[in-house]
């Protein structure tokens, strides 16, 4: 499972890149060349589609985002799908979250609105486009290109302009309450963070990243809270998700070994037998109703 803002980072001479802060713009030509990929960010980001199309995919929901629509990815973990039919462009703006609760904080005027109401708690938020963001997506192109990068100072101006633009707009209401929640005393228990990314391939470094915790600090923490070590319980998440897979749809074993956040089939096949007893397909055999319809097996 790969680290998109590492990734990108780390790869300038694809990525073309614009570094403010705490703050980094890339606008490039997506190089995924398979077209299902498990992936996952410790930053949020803003992502604008200037031509192709894709799909984020979580446990229960799916966005199709094509050419001309932006959306806010909340940092965490997700199964990307791209489509060849055109070349993916795209512009993506990784924001953290203290950055985002720094500017709520400093602009009181998006907070008149009084107490942050209840949250979807989805990974996703589709977002208005409207002409002038189109026109601020497209402003911002040349400085990717220009010989002399701009200074941090009007970076910084021109992702504040964006922010203001997206959130002074009514239909952008989800995402001004996002970061409401961000600046409430409530904001992202350590439970909420591990529930929504417990069934991906992550490894307890990159748990503790999006926690914003040590590797050390992470461990204890989560043995205080779930009174057991986050392996175990990790595990335990995982092989009951696969459970439900393979008693209630008619999915091959390999995908429900993918969409439960196992390392391979055969990693998944074995802790499966030692858990139920049962290789998951002689399971899925003897448990099937006569009523269940025949099935792909792999």
């Amino acid at each position: 499972m790969f680290n998109y803002f590492e990734r990108v980072k780390s790869r300038p001479e694809i990525y073309n890149q614009l570094a403010c802060k705490e703050l980094l713009f890339v606008h490039y030509n997506c190089p995924m060349e398979v077209n299902i990929l498990d992936s996952w960010s410790q930053h949020n980001y803003i992502q604008y589609i200037l031509s192709g199309k894709k799909a984020y995919h979580t446990p229960g929901r799916s966005w199709l985002m094509k050419s001309g629509d932006a959306f806010f990815v909340k940092k965490g973990a997700y199964i990307i799908e791209k489509f060849f039919e055109e070349p993916l462009c795209i512009m993506t703006f990784f924001i953290p979250d203290f950055y985002l609760q720094s500017f709520m904080r400093e602009n009181n005027q998006l907070r008149q609105a009084g107490q942050a109401e209840p949250q979807k708690n989805e990974l996703l938020i589709p977002l208005r486009v409207t002409n002038i963001m189109i026109a601020y997506f497209d402003s911002l192109i040349p400085y990717f290109y220009s010989e002399t990068k701009p200074s941090e100072d009007l970076l910084e101006l021109k992702f504040r302009e964006l922010l203001l633009n997206i959130l002074e707009h009514p239909e952008n209401g989800e995402l001004k309450n996002h970061m409401l929640h961000l600046i409430s005393p409530q904001h992202e228990s350590f439970q909420q963070v591990m529930d929504a990314n417990c069934l991906y391939n992550l490894s307890l470094q990159d748990y503790a990243k999006l926690l914003n915790l040590s590797l050390s600090s992470f461990k204890r923490h989560f043995i205080s809270v779930y009174k057991t070590t986050p392996g175990h319980w990790l595990q335990e998440q995982k092989l009951n998700h696969a459970y439900h897979l393979l008693v209630s749809t008619h999915k091959p074993i390999n995908d429900i070994s993918f969409e439960s956040g196992f390392e391979n089939s055969t990693h998944f096949s074995h802790l499966f037998k030692k858990r139920f007893g049962l290789s998951p397909l002689k399971y899925r055999m003897e448990t099937k109703s006569p009523g269940f319809p025949e099935i792909e097996l792999f």
